[in-house]
């Protein structure tokens, strides 16, 4: 029996390296797997089966054997004397195994952040700058957090299954904080009553300019305490207090300029007067009068002439204000950065129902604001914009037809409506064609609606849906009233749609090998349904995990948050008191990916045109909502469908599927999987057809969903293109809604317009491409990962 090392034997590591051969290293490896199978080894039989493997050693050509070629030996010598602990033993090694390519995997992760590589893990978040330092930190961290939460803080279950490519849970980096996805914030509250920060208190804004920066500084404050985005889902009901204020204080200061002009200083508090006559914010002579007529009545020494003059004087600088209060709110949010990597906050601002002078005001200077641009006039990417339409508010076929009948009047405000902020509708047109936005949500769609939603309620906005730029919807809610303020999204987790549907097909062939094409897709059919359901079933669970695991957070993890009642509820617990119940109100998502990849893996074409396809997608979709029902009644919690925004996930379970599967053509051919429900970004349909067949996923994916067109050429030369699509949009009753056109930028000399190759002024071709990613823009094409890159490239335009 040979006990010592043999220098005439060696062996070759993983790594390549040679090392001196030691039989005592076996001996070792095979008792250990004796004594986890719970029994003492026999060292006769250990010695044996070494002996024979330094023998083979000896035997083998340059006198070496490779690690793996041992481990294999010592598996066939114990499956012939004793198969039980062969059994442990090949356990024990594929667990190693898989440690160890974690390992490796993790590495050449990390080398690629270190430098700085244009791969799809520096590109995962086109908000981020990550070759920038805290970039980087914030890359590291992020592999590094997702590896421990798969290996500790999952269900083996989930976290299998999440690694194989089955599902996707999302924001897994952010999983050990607790935190949720995002919020709707109730700004009105939290200005009433002034808001606290780490370093102090902030009071009631008293001015215009006021409001918009401190709701900069709310946006930027909670981004740190949530992974997803932020939203007002009533910026002009919110921001209009501040307009009121801001004009009250130029009339006042107008009016005491008059008196001392005159040498008649009052000694009324002119200030607490105009509050009670409350000065209407207009230019009309009516209100001149009437103010007049409060004042005289007060013993005020003040003609017509000279209030009329203080009125308009203050209009026109209130105006000039509240221009220069939303320059600064999108300077700012495009400017500020919330985290590492250059992020700026992922920020959405709903708007277009309030009919006040002051809600209208804000509106219309923001969507002057937005269509000015930045510094260079660039087109700001933050915040999304989301104009809600409502029927008798901003909308009607008759304010519709007369504005198409003469647009170049409409866009001149030269026309007179019957709804009062169709003349905002109009301006929002304008916006987009220009900026990109604002997006557009429909307030009358069946499913978006509110019962009680009341044209004459002042806070009717709490009534009124609201969305996340890039598609969160968050409305109906089992704790609570229907509303999408205070409240958010808790977290999504996402299907691998294709890959079910490419299993089914392989069953249904394997189980009827001679059966017609027919019949092979009525097996796959249902054998689909069923693994859509399974497959639901195990999302719901995990959320429902990860849920749990998200009420035992502690309320000063999210100190803004919870202190300032952000989220509702949140303001009544203690530093110490487990968030729990308040955060009972968000919404839990099973979202999925590739409805189109899945229907060609069935029906070998996509949903776009064959209708049985259309219904397969659709009534899978149905079985993911009976899932979604199912999982209400039993936890009391707002489970729903989300046609998931993808942005990274696109190319990972392609990736994962063409290395299970091969390249299966119009599935897994490309680098991407088409987003949720849309049909196919190559499909040649019309605008209207695109929209009519997309519109009844809406309705069942109310989680969250988005609808968009494509459009050629410049849209700005053509404004009433877009007005047409929004009327088309509402019609077929999308829930949420963006037009896209391209937006490119020549960096050398600054022209604007549609640049094919080369600039058409200096013949440059460093040429900046806006696109939009997945709700929301980026600055350049170049920040996309790969998958989201070759998805753009492929989308045709509709017309």
């Amino acid at each position: 029996m040979e006990n010592s090392q043999s220098p005439e034997l060696y062996i070759v590591k993983r790594d390549g390296k040679v090392q001196i051969f030691d039989p005592n290293k076996i001996r070792q490896a095979i008792i250990k797997a004796y004594r986890a199978g719970g029994i003492n080894e026999d060292g006769n039989k250990v010695d044996r089966i070494v002996a024979h493997i330094t023998d083979l050693a000896k035997q083998s050509p340059e006198r070496k054997l490779a690690v793996e070629e041992i481990q294999d030996l010592v598996e066939q010598q114990l499956m012939s004397c004793d198969p039980y602990i062969a059994k442990k033993y090949i356990i024990y090694r594929e667990w190693r195994n898989v440690e160890r390519d974690r390992k490796t995997s993790l590495k050449q992760t990390m080398d690629g952040i270190v430098k700085i590589e244009k791969n799809d893990t520096n590109l995962g978040n086109a908000n981020m700058s990550a070759h920038t330092p805290s970039g980087q930190m914030m890359t590291f961290a992020s592999e590094i957090t997702k590896d421990y939460t798969r290996k500790y803080l999952l269900s083996p279950i989930y976290s299998r299954a999440h690694n194989n490519g089955d599902i996707h849970i999302h924001d897994l980096d952010y999983y050990p904080t607790k935190t949720t996805t995002c919020v709707q914030y109730d700004l009105e509250d939290i200005f009433e009553r002034g808001f606290r920060t780490k370093n102090g208190s902030v009071r009631t804004p008293q001015s215009i300019r006021s409001y918009a920066t401190l709701a900069t500084i709310v946006f930027q404050t909670n981004q740190n305490e949530q992974h997803g985005g932020q939203s007002i889902p009533a910026f002009d009901f919110f921001m209009a207090p501040g307009v009121a204020k801001s004009y009250r204080k130029h009339i006042v200061n107008n009016l005491s300029f008059i008196l001392d002009l005159k040498s008649t200083p009052s000694n009324k508090d002119l200030s607490s007067l105009v509050e009670k006559i409350a000065p209407k914010l207009t230019e009309n002579q009516e209100e001149a009068k009437r103010v007049t007529t409060a004042l005289q009545a007060t013993g005020l020494a003040l003609d017509l002439h000279e209030v009329s003059h203080a009125l308009k004087n203050a209009y026109v600088a209130t105006r000039k204000d509240t221009h220069q209060a939303m320059e600064g709110f999108v300077h700012n949010l495009n400017t500020m950065h919330s985290r590492g990597g250059n992020q700026v906050v992922f920020s959405s601002v709903n708007y277009g129902t309030d009919t006040s002078p002051e809600g209208r005001m804000v509106i219309l200077e923001l969507l002057k604001a937005t269509q000015e641009g930045l510094g260079q006039g660039e087109v700001p990417i933050f915040p999304i914009q989301i104009f809600k339409v409502k029927e008798g508010i901003n909308y009607c076929e008759e304010d519709y037809e007369l504005a198409i009948s003469q647009f170049d009047k409409a866009l001149n405000g030269e026309l007179q409506y019957k709804t009062p902020n169709f003349d905002l509708l109009i301006e929002s047109c304008k916006a987009t064609a220009k900026a990109l936005f604002p997006n557009f949500l429909f307030l009358d769609t069946p499913f978006n609606s509110n019962e009680l939603w009341k044209a004459d309620d002042p806070k009717r906005y709490l009534y009124e849906v609201a969305t996340m730029g890039c598609r969160t919807r968050v409305f109906e809610n089992l704790r609570g009233v229907k509303s999408s303020v205070g409240r958010g999204n808790l977290s999504f987790t996402s299907i691998n749609m294709p890959r079910l549907a490419i299993e089914a097909i392989r069953e249904a062939e394997e189980f009827s090998p001679d059966g017609s094409k027919e019949q092979l897709r009525r097996e796959a059919r249902i054998i689909f349904f069923d693994k859509v359901r399974k497959m639901s079933v195990l999302v719901a669970d995990q959320l429902y995990d990860r849920y749990c695991y998200q009420r035992k957070a502690l309320a000063r993890q999210f100190p803004f948050m919870m202190r300032n009642d952000v989220w509702k509820g949140g303001q009544a617990l203690q530093p110490q008191d487990e968030v729990g119940d308040v955060i009972a109100s968000g919404t839990l998502g099973i979202g999925f990916i590739g409805g189109h990849n899945a229907m060609v893996a069935i029906y070998g074409e996509g949903h776009a045109h064959n209708k049985e396809a259309y219904n397969t997608l659709y009534e899978a979709i149905q079985v993911m909502n009976e899932v979604a029902n199912e999982y209400k009644r039993k936890y009391n919690l707002n489970y729903s469908v989300l046609a998931t925004p993808a942005e990274g996930l696109s190319g990972r379970f392609t990736r994962m599927d063409r290395k299970k599967y091969g390249i299966i053509p119009g599935v897994t051919d490309l680098d991407y999987y088409v987003n949720s429900f849309h049909i196919d970004v190559r499909e040649p349909v019309g605008i209207a057809e695109k929209i009519k067949l997309e519109a009844p996923f809406h309705a069942i994916t109310t989680g969250g969903h988005i609808t968009y067109v494509e459009l050629d050429g410049e849209a700005k030369k053509n404004v009433s293109v877009i007005l047409k699509i929004v009327r088309t949009m509402k019609q077929e009753q999308i829930g949420y809604g963006s037009i896209n056109h391209p937006i490119d930028t020549c960096l050398k000399c600054g022209y604007k317009g549609v640049i094919y190759t080369k600039c058409p002024i200096c013949k440059s071709e460093q040429i900046e491409r806006l696109r939009r990613i997945t709700g929301y823009l980026t600055g350049s094409l170049d920040s996309w990962n790969s998958a989201k890159q070759a998805e753009e490239h492929d989308r045709i335009k509709h017309h």
